[in-house]
């Protein structure tokens, strides 16, 4: 279960880290970019997640709870799989906004649709997983 948690932890930081430099360079280099909109798009699409991460594997050091713990395997594949759409979802409008013809806080805006309802299965999945005790 640790490894599982970990895996998804690694997927979620490395994502959300490949986004932050990308919005990095579009905030210092974009000239017609309000840099307040891209990064009030941004933060609150991945900071609920990456703080269940850490609230969690911060709690599992500290309590110590047994390494040993059986991953249900459908629950981790479909959490793993639902955050790796998401994080791709949330790159598309950062790397292919200026192949699209529309600006980038239009395209923000239209990607909020799609992201909400992909956000809330896997924010509730990884709720799920990661807060899942094994009984045995």
């Amino acid at each position: 279960m640790q490894t599982a948690r970990k895996r998804l932890a690694l997927l979620w930081f490395a994502g959300a880290g490949v986004c932050f430099v990308v919005l990095l360079f579009i905030s210092f280099f974009a000239r017609i970019v309000e840099v307040d909109g891209l990064w009030g798009w941004f933060l609150p699409a991945v900071v609920p997640n990456l703080s269940l991460i850490i609230g969690v594997l911060v709690y599992t050091q500290r309590q110590q709870i047994q390494p040993e713990m059986h991953v249900d395997a459908f629950l981790y594949r479909l959490t793993l799989g639902l955050s790796l759409l998401y994080v791709l979802l949330l790159l598309l409008p950062l790397l292919f906004f200026p192949l699209t013809g529309k600006s980038l806080p239009e395209l923000l805006d239209i990607s909020r649709l799609w992201l909400a309802a992909v956000q809330a299965l896997t924010t509730g999945a990884m709720g799920a997983f990661f807060v899942r005790q094994d009984d045995k």
